[in-house]
C-alpha cells in the first residue's frame, strides 16, 4: 500500500516539479482553510486540512517554515483530552506527516511534554514501523 507521499510523486508525475510559486499559493489557501476551521472551533478538519500535501518537494525554507506555522497553530489550540480522539480519526499517512512534524518541533525544545504525549499517541496508532518510516524517509516536512 502506497503512503500519501508516493501517491503525490505518482501524481506529479509527468507534470514535472511544482513551482515554488504554487507551493506558496497551496499553503496560503490552506492557512486560510485551517484558520477558517478554527474559528468554527473545527479542531478535526483543521488537523486533517493543515496536514495535507505538505510542501515536501521545496528547496525553500521559507515555504516549510511557513506550512508547519499552520500545524502548530492547529496542535495548539487542541487540548491533551482531545488529542487521541483527533489521532485516532486520522489516516496513516496524515498521522506520518503529524510525525514528521512532531520531530521538526522537538527540535524547538518547546511544549515539549504536550509532544512527547502526541508522539506516543502517533506510535500507538501506526507503530514502531511509522517512526521507521518517519526517520528514513528524505523528503522532510
Amino acid at each position: 500500500q502506497k503512503t500519501q507521499l508516493e501517491k503525490m510523486a505518482d501524481d506529479n508525475e509527468g507534470e514535472g516539479p511544482v513551482s515554488e510559486t504554487q507551493l506558496a499559493e497551496e499553503i496560503a489557501a490552506r492557512k486560510a482553510e485551517v484558520e477558517k476551521f478554527l474559528a468554527k472551533k473545527d479542531k478535526a478538519r483543521a488537523l486533517t486540512a493543515s496536514l495535507q500535501n505538505p510542501p515536501i518537494s521545496s528547496k525553500t525554507a521559507e515555504l516549510k517554515d511557513a506550512n508547519a506555522d499552520i500545524v502548530e497553530k492547529v496542535l495548539a489550540s487542541i487540548s491533551d483530552n482531545e488529542l487521541a480522539g483527533l489521532v485516532g480519526d486520522l489516516d496513516i499517512e496524515s498521522s506520518e506527516v503529524l510525525l514528521k512534524y512532531v520531530y521538526r518541533f522537538m527540535e524547538k525544545a518547546q511544549n515539549s511534554s504536550s509532544l512527547l504525549k502526541l508522539h506516543a499517541l502517533l506510535v500507538d496508532k501506526g507503530g514502531l514501523g511509522s517512526i521507521i518510516r518517519v526517520m528514513t524517509d528524505r523528503k522532510t516536512v
